[in-house]
């Protein structure tokens, strides 16, 4: 397989929504997970929901910056630059771009649940908001300050 049709590159900003509600027992209980669209997202974070589309899966995502390149599928590796935020607007994590780094390339295969569902069907060079419910993320356990 030539190296050009492995790598992808694609852009994409990722909000995990991970707002979760807890127990007021002695009973360990899991958080309940509060849906994407029942969330207070921090005004800084520019969320309208209702420009998002929703995929069947619960992410959201919309397309800033349509790509002219091919359409990404599920067995492709992509070179990403992301930031990931909170509801509350707090960055959790992020992979700078400067004019001379390019980031590691990501397998889709590998990733969490909704940037695999996420990204398919975004077009190379397009960059993408993504709403990720914690189901598809780190899931209740969280991952970290997630």
């Amino acid at each position: 397989m030539a190296l050009g049709r492995l790598f992808r590159r694609a852009s994409a900003l990722l909000f995990g929504a991970l707002a979760f509600t807890g127990c007021g027992s002695d009973t360990v209980t899991a958080p309940k997970e509060i849906p994407l669209d029942q969330q207070t997202w921090a005004a800084a974070l520019g969320v309208t929901l209702s420009a998002f589309t929703k995929l069947p899966s619960g992410v959201y995502y919309l397309d800033t910056t349509v790509g002219t390149g091919r359409t990404v599928i599920a067995t492709d590796s992509v070179f990403v630059y992301y930031a990931g935020y909170l509801a509350s607007g707090s960055k959790f994590d992020e992979n700078v771009r400067s004019s001379t780094s390019r980031p590691s390339p990501f397998l889709l295969t590998r990733l969490i649940d909704g940037w695999r569902v996420g990204m398919l069907g975004m077009k190379v060079g397009g960059k993408r908001r993504l709403l990720i419910p914690p189901a598809l993320g780190y899931r209740a356990s969280g991952n970290g300050s997630i």
